[in-house]
Order: structure tokens, then sequence, then C-alpha cells
């Protein structure tokens, strides 16, 4: 590798995983910082659920960047496997999302009216279909949406396998914490360490969640906060639960080693990662209520992460007015694992000058936001 790199990235999580390996598939040199171990955080502990039908923006902007992400998840699934021999576990699932009560059921409908419109497949179901789907759900229902777009990946796996065939296509990777920039006028040429060393380079992609810097040392401030969301994992012999099945901010998931999965919660608790006593009571409390027969699961596991959420709730991609040559990969909180594809298109295709199909829509572009 060249000494000074065409691109520095910040941050290995997904976002920034995504950017470095699709700049070293264009024939850049690029060197990536991480201050803690690869997928150490929001991206190593999601669900990675790729779900084109729900979340901030959908319908709306994010619609048609949900979309291209699946296709782009169906490339890379063997593309890295083959790259790096690890299976990413990209599985079709099929989601039905519960209604308890009518005026529940009338959004379903709703809701299958504008996946009809976009080629969604989905169906909906009375309670009666909904509970021969899943014996288990025992709780007061009206009916389903079955959705037949939905897929899902090993998060950790998914982020591992990025680095990986990042690294074997020539990139690199070095621990460091960043705490500042080099400048050249209005240009930034690298980064400076906390350990005092800098490093130079053509461009820096800032991918670092929501620990985005509080304008100190020279580093923008972004406006992305951490959302704390935790998840537990359940031993449940059997076969319930084959579907993902969810209710307002519930859900119940069988995943390919056997274990259940029951998340989640969603709270501003600043940089605190724990998990708490509190979520898992109700977390359980929530999937209970579905499927009473849960109660006997054995909890085998409880995580929590922090996903960077933007103010606006919609990712924050490409250069930053005031920061030639710095640029951004960040804020796509729930959606990261999806929209990570599609954001390292738009950010290489941003630092490039070549974004092909993929230019940065308004509703994502860094520039709407100022960085004091």
């Amino acid at each position: 590798m060249r000494n000074v790199p065409d691109v520095i990235i910040v941050g290995a999580g997904a976002a920034g995983a995504s950017v470095a390996y699709e700049l070293v598939k264009r024939g850049l040199s690029v060197t990536m910082i991480e201050r803690d171990s690869v997928a150490s955080h929001a991206s190593g502990f999601a669900y990675g659920g790729l779900f084109p039908t729900m979340g901030a923006g959908i319908p709306g902007p994010a619609l048609q960047a949900a979309k291209r992400g699946i296709s782009l998840h169906k490339r890379l699934a063997p593309e890295l496997e083959d790259d790096t021999g690890i299976d990413i576990e990209l599985r079709a699932v099929r989601s039905i999302d519960l209604a308890v009560d009518e005026a529940g059921y009338k959004k379903l409908q709703e809701a299958l009216l504008w996946q009809a419109e976009e080629d969604l497949e989905a169906d909906l179901l009375d309670a009666a279909a909904v509970r021969s789907e899943e014996p288990s759900l025992t709780g007061e229902l009206a009916g389903g949406l079955l959705q037949r777009s939905h897929f899902e990946v090993d998060s950790y796996k998914y982020t591992l396998a990025l680095v990986t065939a990042f690294e074997r296509s020539g990139g690199a990777h070095i621990p460091g914490d960043v705490v500042g920039l080099l400048r050249h006028r209005e240009r930034v040429t690298g980064v400076r360490l906390g350990n005092g060393s800098e490093i130079s380079g053509g461009s820096v992609v800032l991918a670092t969640g929501p620990w985005s810097g509080d304008g100190s040392e020279g580093l923008p401030h972004f406006p992305v906060n951490p959302k704390k969301g935790e998840i537990l994992r359940l031993r449940f012999p059997g076969r319930d639960f084959v579907h993902r099945v969810s209710i307002g901010g519930h859900y119940i998931a069988r995943k390919p080693d056997g274990l259940v999965w029951g998340g989640s919660t969603e709270e501003d608790a600043g940089f605190d990662d724990r998990p708490t006593s509190a979520a898992r009571d109700s977390i359980m409390a929530g999937i209970l209520a579905l499927a009473p027969s849960l109660e006997s699961a054995e909890i085998v596991q409880h995580t929590a992460c922090l996903r960077p959420v933007s103010s606006d709730e919609m990712p924050i991609l490409g250069e930053l007015p005031g920061y030639d040559g710095l640029f951004a990969a960040n804020g796509a909180g729930k959606k990261g694992i999806l929209l990570s594809p599609v954001m390292g298109r738009m950010v290489a295709g941003a630092i490039t000058g070549d974004v092909g199909r993929d230019a940065i829509p308004i509703e994502f572009d860094a520039s709407r936001f100022s960085y004091g």
C-alpha cells in the first residue's frame, strides 16, 4: 500500500466497512481506523433484519434505498463468502405484523396497498389464519400482514466479512482513537490519534456512529444521538416462531441456531450500553402478551447496543459543508445493516466522482446540516 492512502475511514462498523470495501474494489488505497474491535457495538449486536417495509422514512424517502439495499445484499452474500469463507447467513424470512384490534387491522390494510404498489409481496390474514401459521400466538389478535419481502443476516458475521474482504483486497486496518483532523486551509488532509501520531490521507470518512464528536479538536459535531436498544436471546425448544412476528416495538423470531430472539427497546440513555433488568422485564412482558408459552423459555443472552440516530432519522452521507475532503457515513439507526451497502456505494461515489445509479438523495445529503 502507498504511504499516504487515498482515503482514511474512521470506524469499522457496518457503515465504515461498507464504504471501505467499496473503495478498495474501485482501486483506491484505504486505511481503516477503529478504536475498538470490529463490530463491537451496534453492528455486532443488531438483529440483522433487512426489512424494506418498516422504519423511519418508509413509506417515504428511505423506501427506494431500502429496496436497493435488499438487492445489494443478495449480491454481496455470495461474493463475501467466496472472498472470505464467511457465511453471513443471508436468508429470506416471512414476517407477520400483528394487529390486536380493528384500528390496527385497518393500518395493516393500508400497508398492504402501498406495498402492492411497490411490488412488495404481502398477504392480509385474519386472526384464525395467523394462528394457523403460528399456533403459539394465543394472545388477543385481530389479524396480521404476512410479508414476503423480508430478509435477514447475521450482523456480526456480515460486518466481519466486509472487513476481512477489505483487508484481503489490500486495505489496511489499524487500531487507534481519532481525536482530531489535520487540515490545510479548508482541506482535510488526515487525522490525529490519541497517542499523538498523525495519519495523512487524500480524504477522510467519519463512520463513528453515535460517537460523532462534540466539536472539540477540530472534529465536527454531528446531529446524531445514541438510542439504546436491548435484545433477549431465548432457548425455547420446538418449531414455533418460524415467522418473525411483531407488534409495536416487540418481536419474536427464531434464528438459524435455534435461539428465539425477543426485542426490543429504544431509549435515550446517553452512552450507557449496559443491559438492564427493566428492559428485560419490558421485553418479556411484551412478548408474553402474544405468546404466553415463552414464559418457560430460558434467557441465554441479554445484549444492549447504541444505535446512531440522526435528528431527522435519515442517514447522513457525503461531503460535509465547510470541510473539503471530509465525508460522513452515519445516522442510519435501526436501518444501518440494511442500508449499509447502499451507503457504501453512495459515499464511495461521492469520493470518486463516479456515482453510477447510487447518487446521494437530498434527504440523506450531509449538506442539509451544519457542523459547528
